[in-house]
Formats: C-alpha cells, structure tokens, sequence
C-alpha cells in the first residue's frame, strides 16, 4: 500500500470515527487486527455495538466507495468479528450492526455516505 493511499485511508477512518461520536457513540477500536483480518472502525452506543467498514476513494470514478463491499470482504468482516467480541472484555452487546461508510475525497468536496446495517454476517442466522 502506498503512503498516499494509507494516508487517505486513515483520513476516512478519523472522519468515520468523528461521525459516530457526533451521533453520540464511543469509538472502541481502529483499526484492530488478528489473524483473519482488519476491523477498521468499532464503536458503541448502550448495547449496540457496530462494525464499521470504511472505504475511500479520492476519484468520481465510482459512484459510491461502498461498492467495493463485496461478499468476500464481508465474511472477512464477520470472521474477524467473531474473533473480536471472544476477546472483547465487559459486557457483551446484545445487538450487533454492520455498517458501510464511504468517504469520498475530492478537492472541492468531502462526502460521507453511511449505509446502517449494510450486511448481515453467515453467523447471524
């Protein structure tokens, strides 16, 4: 990965997290890594606690960042999910919300596109 692109990745990260704290959440975790893969942002709010996959792009080439959430990416998010509320420590939630943010980056313009609950995880049914 380029400095530029994990330059632009840590800067939607922050701005996701920003956006949940406006919303009145607690950041938990960024960026947490185990063995099957990334978390990129995990915030709380009473017993919800949600799964927040961040994508950015810096281009109109897409027409959403969060196109690029696809099924494979998915369960990547959910089995390291898995691993991180066996290792989380309290209390554990009772619900569990997978989002997708897209942050567009452009010279004139920021755009966050929030999708609540964009994916239900293989291990949820």
């Amino acid at each position: 990965m380029t400095d530029r692109r994990a330059a632009t990745g840590q800067s939607a990260e922050a701005a996701v997290a920003a956006f949940f704290e406006q919303a009145g959440f607690i950041v938990e975790a960024r960026n947490w890594r185990c063995r099957v893969g990334e978390l990129d942002v995990v915030v709380r709010r009473g017993d919800l606690l949600v799964i927040v996959e961040v994508r950015s792009v810096t281009t109109r080439h897409l027409a959403s960042p969060t196109l690029t959430v696809n099924a494979a990416k998915q369960a990547k998010v959910a089995r390291a999910t898995d691993v991180y509320l066996r290792q989380r420590r309290g209390e554990p939630p009772r619900d569990v919300r997978f989002d997708v943010v897209g942050v567009t980056f452009l010279p004139d313009d920021t755009r966050v596109e929030h999708h609540p609950n964009a994916f239900v995880p293989p291990w949820s049914f």
